[in-house]
């Protein structure tokens, strides 16, 4: 079945689809190998195709054990989080946002896939795609335990909606656009540490035309913003759809990209090569051994090329399987089973992660979270009262803040995309301060101090 679907897609375009980078040409000279940035995707894996397949329950508690368990003392493992929609909207950027922030408390640092996966009527809006963007940035960036952020996902693949942004419309603009906003916005907020990257998935049909298109509409500005490109490659599972030596095909399609795709795009060597997805399966719970072989072999083998090729990171997709004997290409890959089991390729991992992985940075020194610009009219009210409070929220920079929740005492609001909020408050105890609270998460909470007067009695 594996081999029918990479032929299917190749059949989608004309045959001189790769008349330029059919296959990777020598290694450019050596240079010496690197310690790798190691992560692993702790959620489901997207099923292949234009929907997703039920997976088996999940346990949060059981997943968080795991991932302490496979990363060694001293070492990185960055958590990569997956499937955020465009189409999910704000309640997306909020179920991401909580996850961001359970996954800190628990030590562990987070990147995000930002998926141009557009809202009904929305395909090929690219103003609205980098609107969101940006609020995605806004979102994350303040929330220091967020590293990166991969604007679209496999966007050279013009199949498989669920798992890939290939299928809608202007997706080349959606990334230089899209990486364009996102590198303006966390500068914005101080964050010139986060990496802003795309993904491509080893081989789409039109991969030459894909890149070549992204050089035609790239700009200066696009170039300088680009930190690393993703591969996304399966030895076994995609393409190849078989395999005797998954190191050497996976470093075949790091070469291909570095060496050929990239040039066709005018992406040069200061843009690194991040691993954002590998795997291997065990079909039907079978093949635990071969697993583990073949992800440490390429392991193995990328770190022998990190220098030369510029590889800096390795992702593992993913922790667990969805279903341990599912019939999807990515039913199975996990490093668990779908009870939670450790697969050989857990050990294998974790292994590897203290042999070649990189140092963990020191605790992360919280700086000053950035401040909101908070105007209330009226400043002071009448006891017993009612009145009607005006909020508006910006940010440093007099921007809107939107989704700003403002309290005073038991009343509540929360701004909106103008940053504005309206409280209509009734206050009867005798103080003569009540202080109004604004608070937004990834900024400081503000206070303004609100004076309560006496009521006003008419003389008879």
């Amino acid at each position: 079945m594996v081999a029918a679907l990479a032929a299917a897609a190749f059949t989608v375009c004309a045959p001189s689809a790769y008349a330029a980078c059919l296959a990777p040409g020598p290694l450019p000279a050596a240079k010496p190998a690197h310690a790798l940035r190691f992560g692993i995707t702790p959620q489901l894996a997207g099923s292949a195709g234009a929907v997703q397949e039920p997976v088996a329950p999940e346990d949060p508690t059981k997943a968080l054990a795991a991932l302490d368990a496979l990363r060694p003392p001293g070492r990185e493992l960055v958590l990569r989080l997956n499937r955020m929609f465009w189409s999910d909207g704000q309640a997306g950027l909020d179920r991401y946002a909580a996850l961001v922030d359970g996954y800190a408390r628990a030590g562990f640092r987070s990147e995000l896939q930002v998926r141009y996966h557009p809202p009904a009527g929305h395909d090929g809006d690219i103003d609205g795609w980098v609107a969101y963007v940006r609020h995605a940035v806004q979102t994350f960036a303040p929330r220091r335990s967020v590293t990166g952020l991969s604007i679209t996902n496999e966007a050279n693949l013009p199949s498989s909606p669920n798992t890939s942004d290939g299928t809608n419309k202007n997706v080349t603009d959606a990334i230089v656009r899209g990486v364009v906003a996102a590198r303006e916005e966390a500068d914005r907020l101080g964050r010139p540490d986060l990496a802003i990257g795309f993904t491509y998935a080893y081989r789409g049909p039109q991969d030459d035309s894909f890149f070549q298109k992204i050089g035609k509409a790239a700009t200066p500005a696009f170039y300088s913003a680009l930190d690393h490109i993703g591969i996304q490659a399966y030895p076994g599972i995609f393409w190849p759809p078989a395999t005797t030596d998954p190191g050497k095909d996976m470093v075949d399609a790091i070469n291909l990209l570095r060496t050929c795709l990239m040039p066709e795009a005018g992406i040069g060597g200061r843009t690194a090569i991040w691993v954002t997805e590998n795997g291997y399966r065990t079909p039907a719970g079978q093949g635990e051994a071969a697993q583990a072989s073949d992800l440490s072999s390429t392991v193995r083998a990328i770190h022998d090329v990190s220098g030369t090729l510029g590889v800096t990171d390795y992702r593992y997709f993913n922790l667990r399987d969805n279903n341990s004997h599912g019939p999807d290409l990515f039913d199975a890959v996990g490093l668990l089973f779908d009870d939670y089991r450790q697969k050989q390729a857990f050990g294998a991992f974790r292994d590897a992660i203290a042999t070649v992985g990189a140092t963990a940075p020191p605790a992360a020194r919280h700086s000053r979270r950035p401040r909101l610009r908070v105007s209330v009219r009226p400043r002071s009210l009448r006891r017993g009262v009612r009145t009607r409070m005006r909020v508006h929220v910006k940010d440093a920079a007099r921007r809107p803040v939107a989704h700003a929740l403002v309290r005073l005492g038991r009343f509540r609001a929360r701004t909106n995309r103008r940053g504005h909020a309206v409280l209509r408050v009734r206050v009867t105890a005798r103080a003569k301060r009540r202080t109004l609270l604004v608070t937004r998460a990834g900024y400081r909470t503000e206070r303004k101090a609100i004076r309560v007067r006496a009521r006003r009695h008419t003389r008879v």
